[in-house]
């Protein structure tokens, strides 16, 4: 099977696969209509972005039963790499009509990427506009073993949904349909690491929107943002302080994203300074520590049947934790 390298560097499948691979130019801020005026953030989120397409490119040339091979990709953009190398895996089990190993070779040849790797199945279900209640949670059937993670794919379908989406203001979001899925906090959760991108890591933008967003949802898009405002980063120790203010009283949700990303970037080896740095700011412990809340909360809850309830209880544990340090 063929292939070549895009000018950006990105990997470009060979044969029929050609017809599915991702080019450079979905993720310029520009034509999506994202935010373009802080330039140093958006190099930082648009060089994030084109490692995901590349890891999804190259899982399209990937042979079936075998981990997509990340060599050559830096170390710290392996993670997003590795989440576009799962939605294609996913993308290609879901069209196969007998083989649908490929998503479960991802989770055995990258399991320090396991965040992402469910994220990013959940973008290639989001993809297919394969959704429904319960749904994204069976990806044990594509090879999962983990039980909390796994629902993680929902917020892979909210970032997915609202990287693409049409319409800059987000009404579908803004308008809340009653009663809530199970599943609905998560999306929202997705919802936040994406406004992260779409508003270039400005803290009074992301705090505008999100309190025009449902109000039972906003501390689901805080957590979100700190996700994303600690393992894409971009900003400045300024930047990351602010937002903590801006939190109000949503800072123990920021500060349970960032304790999660903490955890992503300590499995996947890259929590250097920066990481530790925005963790400080938006949790008031280390990134080290931060990232033990996540196991700590996790007791009890990380078992095969594990539903979006536990995922959400997972958060709250976090959140309590986080809130001895920066409850203000």
């Amino acid at each position: 099977m063929t292939s070549t390298l895009t000018r950006d560097g990105v990997h470009r499948p060979g044969g029929w696969r050609s017809r599915l691979a991702l080019s450079p130019d979905l993720v310029d801020f520009a034509n999506r209509g994202f935010r373009t005026d802080r330039p140093e953030t958006r190099y930082v989120l648009e060089r994030a972005a084109t490692a995901f397409l590349d890891g999804y490119n190259r899982g399209l040339d990937t042979p079936y039963g075998q981990p997509t091979t990340l060599d050559g990709i830096p170390a710290d953009l392996r993670g997003f790499a590795a989440e576009g190398s799962a939605m294609s895996a996913v993308l290609l089990d879901r069209l196969s009509p007998r083989r649908h190993g490929r998503f479960a070779a991802q989770l055995r040849g990258h399991p320090r990427h396991d965040y992402l790797l469910h994220v990013g199945a959940g973008w290639a279900l989001a993809k297919l506009d394969a959704v429904s209640v319960g749904a994204l949670g069976r990806l044990g059937r594509l090879g999962s073993e983990n039980g909390l993670l796994r629902w993680l794919a929902y917020d892979g379908y909210g970032f997915f949904k609202v990287f693409f989406v049409k319409d800059p203001t987000l009404a579908g979001w803004r308008r809340h349909r009653k009663p809530c899925d199970p599943t609905c906090a998560i999306r929202y959760q997705g919802l936040g690491r994406c406004l992260w991108f779409r508003d270039c890591g400005d803290p009074a933008a992301l705090a505008e929107r999100i309190s025009g967003l449902p109000a039972s949802h906003r501390g689901d898009v805080w957590s979100g943002v700190g996700l994303a405002a600690t393992y894409a980063n971009g900003v400045s120790p300024d930047d990351h302080a602010l937002l903590l203010r801006l939190a109000g009283n949503h800072r123990p949700a920021l500060a349970q994203g960032a304790a999660f990303a903490a955890e992503a970037r300590r499995a996947d080896g890259t929590a250097g300074p920066a990481v530790d740095a925005a963790t400080r700011t938006l949790t008031g412990v280390s990134a080290d520590t931060a990232a033990e809340w996540t196991w700590q909360a996790r007791h009890g809850l990380d078992r095969a049947g594990a539903t979006p309830a536990d995922y959400g209880e997972w958060r709250a544990r976090v959140q309590r934790l986080a809130a001895r340090h920066v409850a203000g």
